[in-house]
């Protein structure tokens, strides 16, 4: 004899199942809304580096020069370049105390958005003079690490 389903046989079967489904949809919505403000948190307060001022960029620059630490040049490093060559070589020629920073000097330019930083000291104990431009983008500093040649 073949089966065949049931249909509900009072409105209470009918009602429970469609109270069910509803919940179900709540509570996929609530969990999407949760995802999608997570998401946005996180890339708010988890994104790239940067500094809070000119001023913090450059010391954070000389640090991490003198510390070799490649991770927070990169966090410094503006992020619409790709600057990975350009920390190689920083870290190489001027990195691990072989940089001595002794003057920094700030000078603004048209653009609210970028400042040309002037640092000065000694390198292996000879003069070394060099200019960096930090840009900022939202409310974070960076440092422009391009290539000399570019």
């Amino acid at each position: 004899m073949e089966r065949i389903a049931e249909a509900p046989t009072t409105t209470t079967d009918v009602c429970s199942r469609d109270m069910r489904r509803q919940r179900w949809i709540l509570v996929g919505g609530i969990f999407a809304a949760c995802a999608v403000i997570v998401t946005v948190l996180f890339l708010r307060f988890a994104a790239p580096g940067g500094a809070t001022s000119p001023e913090a960029a450059v010391a954070d620059y000389v640090t991490a020069l003198h510390d070799r630490d490649r991770g927070k040049l990169t966090d410094l490093a503006d992020p619409g370049t790709d600057s990975s060559a350009e920390i190689s070589r920083r870290l190489t020629e001027l990195g691990g105390g072989r940089l001595v920073v002794s003057d920094r000097r700030f000078d603004t330019t048209a653009s609210d958005a970028e400042v040309r930083a002037t640092i000065s000291g000694r390198l292996d104990g000879s003069p070394y003079s060099d200019v960096i431009w930090l840009r900022r983008i939202d409310d974070a500093w960076f440092v422009a690490l391009r290539s000399r040649a570019a």
